[in-house]
């Protein structure tokens, strides 16, 4: 179709001036990294937390830099900020249900949209970026920074050059125990918890989908066809809070729509298929799994191995670190 943006493209923006959308935790990281870089300018930050608001406008005068206008006066204020015309790029790293609304604000008033995991989590919010993109030819990014760890890139150019045939399976995940966060009484605590009481399903797919879904040539010659899911019955919430409230304790006591353990199984057109896990109510280890098998080998992270026929020990993994040395992606040798 010739609206799509698949090969959209704008002219370079220097500087890009971006308005922050939300600036707790995540948000903050990603203005102390901004901060770093040669090109960027903030011109406006919102949050519904003055105080947050007045720590960013803190750090730019540190840094040597202007002092970025402040918006706080409510759940809707970045709508001032959207409106403003010294801004090119708005960047959202608001609690989920707010992603959509910020983005879809900014590309109509003309201004490219970055936005942290998950941008969406219904169709109907996702068929609503892609159309606004599509209508203001502004582009509107998720910025899933977990595609370009090492070991996934490295994997990826190993996956272009042909070193692991042709890739037709791969596993991937996010199990990462965040019952901490959700009952530590502040932060993401504040608002995560509502999802594992009203939602059931893989909530956070794209840390572990993304970078497999590059090896896939997903869009890119191949796209998803179909899937299944699947989740265990909840057990793990209600049992962190009985032994951390007490038993008798609201927390406990409440029914969590999230099972412990999702897995979904999803087939591609050209009839490959990928394994996708979600934990977050386990006690485990971090993992996003990352295993991505070829016609000729197969690499796996979580620990970082790979196993070429013909190139490796017989029958025995190997470490990555020749292969970084003669492999290493060209992003990560800058």
């Amino acid at each position: 179709a010739k609206d799509t943006l698949i090969e959209f493209k704008v002219p370079p923006i220097d500087p890009v001036r971006i308005g922050f959308v939300g600036v707790g935790g995540m948000g903050s990281a990603h203005v102390r990294n901004f901060l770093k870089i040669e090109g960027v300018e903030i011109k406006a930050v919102c949050d519904i937390v003055e105080e947050k608001v007045a720590r960013i406008q803190a750090w730019c005068e540190e840094a040597g830099l202007p002092r970025p206008e402040g918006y706080s006066r409510g759940d809707w204020d970045f709508k001032r900020l959207c409106e403003r015309d010294d801004i090119d790029l708005v960047f959202t790293a608001t609690p989920w249900e707010w992603h959509v609304p910020v983005c879809l604000e900014a590309m109509r008033t003309g201004k490219h949209a970055a936005t942290e995991v998950p941008a969406a989590y219904t169709n109907d919010d996702c068929w609503a970026l892609v159309e606004t993109a599509e209508k203001s030819r502004r582009h509107c990014i998720m910025m899933e920074n977990c595609c370009y760890d090492r070991p996934e890139m490295l994997c990826l150019n190993l996956v272009k050059k042909g070193l692991l045939g042709e890739v037709f399976h791969a596993e991937a995940g996010y199990l990462h125990d965040l019952r901490g966060v959700k009952f530590s009484g502040t932060g993401e605590s504040l608002w995560r918890p509502q999802h594992s009481i009203k939602r059931n399903g893989n909530l956070y797919p794209t840390h572990g989908l993304g970078p497999v879904s590059q090896c896939l040539d997903i869009n890119r010659g191949d796209r998803f066809d179909y899937l299944v899911s699947m989740s265990s019955r909840s057990m793990g919430l209600n049992l962190y809070c009985a032994k951390k409230f007490g038993p008798a304790s609201p927390q406990a006591n409440q029914k969590y729509a999230l099972g412990d353990v999702n897995v979904s199984l999803i087939h591609t057109v050209n009839g490959k298929i990928i394994t996708l896990y979600h934990d977050t109510s386990s006690p485990r280890p971090y993992s996003r799994i990352h295993i991505v098998q070829g016609t000729r080998g197969i690499f796996e992270k979580y620990p970082d191995r790979v196993y070429i026929e013909g190139r490796s020990p017989e029958d025995d993994w190997e470490v990555l670190d020749s292969y970084y040395i003669e492999f290493d992606h060209p992003v990560w040798k800058r």
